[in-house]
């Protein structure tokens, strides 16, 4: 599921399209761009094409506001400077609004961050960010306050501040092979980098809701007069089926990983470079566990994706000089993210936080449904990467 951003662009609508043509011929030859379009469109959450643009027009005439005093008071607190111009919306994400501030020094990308995410947590990424920018890898320059903290409180929310950089869109699903080959690169440039950590994984990556929640959460959702109910209701089979692939971690492999370097947190620059926007989830876990995590967020969607998946091994084996060995238990961490990311965007879906998170949570748990992560596809994965 892909979401537009506050401000959206034809231009920008276009190219994607033309990707996604790309993308769907590397599967299906015959494939038209006005089948990608639509496909496109639908991905956004539309009916058809002539939707998606009439939602762009509607959006440019209806744009969210920055409160007052907003835009000054994260200037002020981050130092950048005296504000010249209102600050502009840019996007919605799970984590919150973000917002485009321009000063009399520049321009800067405000980006709400998690509660969880405090400085020490930041400091964590940053010291992965930093280390992949020496190695090559291209990424957003952070701002620190006066004081020295990457996140800071403005108004009662937790905020972080970068340098402004103008990217395109973020990869399309499925996969352009030669878009995963440069993914794999940066996986493995990554994990060669084999930066010690010896901070407990996030539980979040290894602690799932018990069966007894899930019927809990399907009760609440029925009571709620959810349409998708029942999706769910079918759905939990399978889900917990997933439960049962669990992986013991050897500690003796933990490194400092991005543990989020998903399609959403990807953009494309200049001559097709892919940046990396997202380092604040970074932590520890294994290369194999993250490599698992990877190939379901960049071959698994919206399908299994076999030439993806090459692609993206390709690439990792020649940044890190070697492919390791998968199974299912491989999978254990992304199955446990999967799950809780599903868990929590219902449970936001039933009772959200405000109108924005709302229509978020309701399209994306639509989409989670449609789309489950399930054994049988890990399976498929698992035997198209060996084939």
């Amino acid at each position: 599921m892909r979401f537009l951003p506050d401000n959206p662009s034809l231009d920008f609508l276009r190219k994607e399209a033309k990707d996604f043509h790309t993308a769907l011929r590397e599967s299906n030859p015959e494939a038209s761009l006005a089948e990608a379009q639509r496909i496109l469109a639908v991905e956004y959450g539309m009916r058809d094409w002539p939707e998606l643009k009439s939602e762009v027009e509607r959006r440019a005439e209806s744009a969210p506001v920055a409160p007052d005093g907003f835009a000054d008071a994260l200037a002020t607190t981050f130092g950048l400077g005296s504000v010249t111009s209102p600050a502009s919306p840019v996007s919605f994400t799970p984590m919150g609004r973000c917002w485009s501030i321009t000063t009399g020094r520049g321009r800067w990308l405000a980006v709400t961050v998690y509660p969880w995410i405090t400085n020490a947590q930041a400091e964590v990424g940053a010291q992965l960010r930093d280390a992949a920018v020496a190695a090559g890898i291209a990424a957003p320059t952070p701002v620190r306050s006066p004081q020295g903290l990457l996140i800071e409180t403005v108004e009662a929310q937790a905020w972080r501040v970068h340098e402004w950089i103008d990217v395109g869109p973020s990869p399309v699903t499925p996969t352009l092979a030669a878009v995963a080959r440069r993914i794999g690169t940066i996986y493995g440039t990554l994990h060669s980098l084999a930066i010690p950590s010896e901070s407990p994984i996030n539980p979040y990556m290894t602690s799932r809701p018990p069966d007894s929640e899930w019927e809990g959460l399907l009760d609440r959702a029925r009571a709620a007069g959810k349409p998708w109910a029942e999706q769910l209701g079918d759905a939990l089979p399978a889900i917990f089926d997933l439960c049962t692939v669990e992986s013991d971690i050897d500690g003796s492999e933990v490194i400092l990983c991005n543990c989020n370097l998903i399609p959403e947190n990807v953009r494309t620059s200049h001559n097709d470079e892919l940046v990396v926007t997202e380092w604040d989830f970074a932590g520890s876990l294994t290369s194999e566990l993250e490599l698992g995590s990877a190939l379901t967020h960049w071959t698994l969607r919206p399908s299994i994706n076999g030439n993806a998946a090459a692609a993206f091994r390709d690439g990792y084996v020649h940044a890190a000089g070697q492919w390791p060995r998968l199974g299912l238990a491989s999978f254990s961490v992304a199955i446990t993210a999967y799950l809780n990311w599903t868990y929590n965007t219902i449970c936001e879906a039933i009772d959200p936080t405000d109108s924005d998170h709302a229509i978020f949570a309701e399209r994306e748990t639509t989409d989670l449904l449609k789309r489950p992560i399930t054994r049988s596809s890990l399976e498929q994965l698992l035997a198209a990467l060996e084939a």
